[in-house]
C-alpha cells in the first residue's frame, strides 16, 4: 500500500476516519464542497487516487458506492512519524527544533515532562 497521502487527499481521509459509517461520494462531495469549496471533479479525482493507492475501498450497497478507509488514522500518523524521524535523525532533534522555533509553549513542555514522568520515560 502506497501510504503517501497528499494534503488534499488527507482531507478526504479525515472525513472517512471520523465518520461512523461508510460514506457515499455524494456525502463526501457535500462535506468537501461546503468546507473546501472543491468541485465535483476534484473530489472524484482525490477519491480515485486514494482508491488506486489502496488506501480506501468501496462497498456497493443499495446501488451506490460507499467508501471506507483501509488505513486507520493511527497507522497514517505512525507512517508519517517514521518519515519525519528519518529526515531529522531522532525525536530529540525534532523536539529541540520545535522548542527553539517556538512551536512548543512552556505549557506544552510541562505537559510532556509530566507525561514522561508518568510513563517512566525519565527524569528532568
Amino acid at each position: 500500500m502506497n501510504k503517501n497521502i497528499t494534503d488534499a487527499e488527507l482531507e478526504v481521509m479525515r472525513l472517512l476516519w471520523h465518520s461512523e459509517q461508510a460514506m457515499t461520494i455524494a456525502r463526501l462531495r457535500a462535506a468537501l464542497e461546503q468546507s473546501k469549496g472543491w468541485n465535483k471533479s476534484t473530489i472524484h479525482t482525490l477519491v480515485s487516487r486514494l482508491r488506486d493507492k489502496g488506501i480506501i475501498t468501496h462497498l456497493d450497497k443499495y446501488g451506490a458506492a460507499q467508501f471506507i478507509p483501509l488505513m486507520t488514522e493511527d497507522e497514517y500518523i505512525l507512517a508519517e512519524e517514521k518519515s519525519v524521524l528519518e529526515k531529522f535523525g531522532s525525536a530529540k532533534t525534532l523536539a529541540l527544533a520545535m522548542v527553539r522555533n517556538g512551536h512548543l509553549t512552556d505549557g506544552d513542555i510541562d505537559e510532556l515532562k509530566e507525561y514522561f514522568r508518568m510513563e517512566g520515560g525519565g527524569n528532568d
